[in-house]
């Protein structure tokens, strides 16, 4: 009898909470990647070229705290859900600072296509984004099927909106028009995939694993701790044997 695609094991089941919690920890690798992914797609939707944005695209990692949130609501844990917020709230400021220096620095107010595409929000990106959603959750249940989730970054669109929030800040004049679609746009966008990975991952039978969740993000939380204890201790000794040559 064939096995039933909502059907997991209880291994299969933490082993993705594990990879998620793992790959929208946010950590140097972390910020590098959506620094550098910032970088190129706003470089991109500046000079209109859809090759460029395309690869900022596929290396920014923050569709991986959206699954996360969608993990979260499926498992009812509110420290899954505000650990995916927070997350998700540090990278959009981030993104959207960064967005603004950019276009500064290259001193370029020219409005290209790619910035009037990326905030004309409607109800197909809506459906996109979330059938995208439903494509990456499941790609966590079955082994080898991740290799899908750069298609699905660049179908899914969450970089590109924000950048060209950032970027209508900081064009003269600003453009309103910019702003506000490009913004309605990256909600409609999260909206979906969230809403999608939600539904995959309790058709999954994720309800019931609150408990993994929780203290696994626990752990997580003690294991920063010591890694900043570390740190402190490591720099106090630093300190320390500065202070020492200059006596000797």
């Amino acid at each position: 009898m064939a096995k039933s695609v909502f059907l997991s094991n209880i291994f299969e089941q933490r082993k993705t909470i594990d990879t998620l919690l793992e790959e929208s920890r946010v950590d140097a690798d972390y910020y590098l990647f959506l620094f550098f992914g910032t970088f190129i797609t706003v470089l991109g939707l500046i000079f209109g070229n859809a090759v460029i944005i395309m690869a900022g695209m596929i290396i920014t990692p923050i569709l991986f705290p959206v699954l996360s949130l969608g993990m979260g609501l499926a498992t009812v844990s509110k420290k899954a859900i505000t650990r995916a917020t927070l997350i998700l709230f540090k990278s959009s400021i981030l993104v959207f600072a960064i967005s603004i220096v950019i276009t500064f620095l290259t001193n370029e107010n020219n409005i290209t296509e790619q910035m009037l595409i990326a905030s004309r929000p409607d109800i197909w990106l809506f459906l996109i984004a979330f059938f995208s959603g439903i494509v990456a959750a499941y790609s966590w249940m079955r082994k080898g099927t991740s290799i899908a989730l750069p298609s699905i970054a660049l179908s899914v669109s969450l970089i590109v909106p924000l950048s060209a929030v950032g970027i209508s800040v900081s064009i003269a004049p600003f453009s309103r028009e910019i702003f506000s679609g490009a913004l309605m746009l990256f909600v409609i966008n999260l909206l979906g995939v969230v809403l999608a990975s939600t539904i995959v991952f309790l058709l999954f039978g994720f309800s019931n694993l609150q408990q993994w969740q929780d203290n696994k993000i626990k752990e997580e939380k003690e294991e920063e701790k010591k890694d900043k204890s570390k740190k402190n201790l490591l720099d106090h000794d630093d300190v320390g044997d500065v202070v020492s040559s200059n006596i000797t």
